[in-house]
């Protein structure tokens, strides 16, 4: 009997994979560092190293997502890191299209408590987050005092004294306005407001604040 043997093909384990045949993370990776770029800037701006408005984090965010997509544009559409970037953009457009003053001041959270009048700064401005004024433990407050502030996109609180009289121009670019109870929301919200008995009061505050997108709000409580 002759026994014939035959080569026995091997497959080779460790063969090499075209490119382009795995999924490549690359727009994810681009995400993610536009994302930890605004957090680092944001950051450097609570602690004080650098002063940036929002503004100028999404201009530099879009502006690094548009090189990324003309380096990847040969490898293929990246729907998801256009629709990313298309958004960031727009929202650059729209907090520069916003009055300058509303987009100054940083970021976060900001509780402003003012004992004296003369601790009362000429303008106030946040950029994007709550911005709350407290009033109520004004001590020496005599005569006619008046406070600008403004928000980019958040929320403005202003807690005024009860024996003040106030006149208040608000305004929301898009959302709403509250004053003493009196309440309007929707675009281009611009309200005028004077508390009862304002023209006889011995002391008044005039209040001109403004949010470009969210919330204002003045009460006394």
């Amino acid at each position: 009997m002759t026994v014939t043997e035959r080569p026995v093909e091997r497959t080779d384990e460790h063969t090499p994979i075209p490119p382009g045949a795995r999924g490549t993370p690359t727009p994810q990776l681009v995400a993610g560092g536009v994302m930890i770029l605004i957090g680092l800037l944001w950051l450097l701006e609570r602690i004080g190293a650098v002063d940036f408005t929002v503004t100028a984090v999404l201009a530099i965010a879009t502006m690094i997502v548009g090189v990324s997509l003309m380096i990847l544009a040969r490898r293929g559409a990246h729907t998801g890191l256009i629709i990313f970037g298309t958004v960031v953009g727009l929202m650059a457009l729209l907090t520069a299209a916003a009055p300058l003053e509303g987009f100054q001041g940083g970021v976060g959270d900001r509780l402003v408590e003012i004992t004296s009048v003369d601790d009362i700064e000429p303008d106030y401005n946040l950029s994007m987050g709550k911005l709350t004024i407290d009033l109520t433990e004004l001590a020496d407050f005599q005569g006619e005092k008046t406070l600008n502030a403004s928000v980019g996109m958040g929320e403005l609180l202003v807690v005024v004294p009860e024996n003040v009289g106030v006149e208040v121009t608000a305004r929301s670019g898009a959302g709403e306005v509250e004053i003493l109870g009196q309440q309007s929301e929707g675009m281009g919200v611009d309200e005028t407001y004077r508390s009862p008995g304002f023209e006889d009061a011995e002391n008044t505050l005039f209040l001109d604040i403004a949010v470009f997108l969210g919330r204002v709000e003045v009460t006394n409580e």
